[in-house]
């Protein structure tokens, strides 16, 4: 059994890297739940993220302005793709739609590997490279930025969610767009600002944890994949379950490969998923129940 410091040290540092798989799962619950589309690409946002601020380190431009510039990146990328993929096959079916936003991400993979070639790309902490204890753990002080960053992202969409006029008027596309069309609310614009919004979160997250586990053109299938299965365990209506379940993905793959192997992490993750997809076999079957700020929004 491994003592007290050693099970601080896996749980916080997979707290750390399922930072990023929660602002994914946030952003593709979210876009479900106003568009009706699974964004299969909100995993390579997070690997874009990461090497675009890896090439703007590079530039020596001061931190503030290299974060806000990913964030409009990632704002700019998510409106493109809504509006240039998605709106003009609306009517499609759905598995049409999801396979376009698979063709989005494969599309984006390969862009980063003609810009930024094959090798990861090391970008400097925030905060230089000191450590910190927490209950016996040694951490980076770049975790601080990453929980910090995670923290405010999420309060900001839930407080947006609960207490705001753009709020409510997603809130409301989410349970009936077509009731919300006849109170006034363009359902097509608060699709363009959710995807948008996905887009920003998952750039930032991937700018966050880059410090750490370094920018590469192929890390955004892995984080978008933990983040799609966390979106699954809040069955694609609950940002509150969906991000719960990011934070649990990311506790549990770093135990898994400190108390085990880091070859079994994903053996044992993705068994996790499929018996959980059994039980709760009829996520799209029921219907899309919309959601409200709680366990749903």
């Amino acid at each position: 059994m491994p003592d007290s410091a050693a099970l601080a040290q896996f749980l916080l540092t997979g707290l750390t890297t399922g930072c990023a798989y929660a602002l994914v799962a946030l952003a593709i619950v979210l876009m479900f739940n106003v568009s009706g589309v699974v964004n299969l690409a909100q995993g390579e946002y997070g690997a874009l993220g990461g090497l675009l601020l890896a090439s703007l380190s590079a530039m020596h431009l001061p931190l503030a302005l290299s974060l806000a510039l990913v964030i409009a990146a990632g704002l700019l990328l998510g409106a493109a793709q809504e509006r240039l993929t998605i709106r003009p096959i609306r009517s499609a079916p759905q598995f049409v739609l999801i396979t376009v936003t698979l063709g989005v991400a494969v599309a984006i993979r390969g862009a980063a590997f003609l810009i930024w070639g094959k090798d990861p790309l090391n970008v400097p902490g925030f905060s230089g490279d000191d450590v910190f204890f927490l209950w016996g753990a040694l951490l980076p002080i770049q975790t601080i930025w990453i929980w910090g960053g995670t923290a405010v992202l999420l309060a900001l969409v839930f407080v947006g969610l609960g207490f705001t006029r753009i709020g409510r008027a997603i809130r409301a596309c989410s349970l009936n767009s077509r009731a919300a069309r006849l109170m006034g609310i363009n359902p097509q614009r608060m699709t363009v600002l959710v995807f948008a919004a996905g887009g920003a979160m998952s750039t930032l997250g991937g700018a966050l944890i880059a410090p750490l586990t370094l920018a590469s053109w192929d890390s955004g299938l892995t984080i978008g994949l933990k983040g799609l299965i966390a979106a699954i365990f809040g069955s694609f209506r609950s940002p509150g379950l969906a991000v719960a379940a990011g934070l649990a993905i990311g506790a549990l793959e770093s135990c898994i490969a400190g108390l085990g192997s880091s070859e079994a992490k994903d053996v044992v993750l993705y068994l996790i998923l499929l018996a959980a997809l059994l039980v709760m076999g009829g996520v799209f079957a029921r219907g899309r129940d919309r959601l409200h700020v709680g366990t749903s929004i």
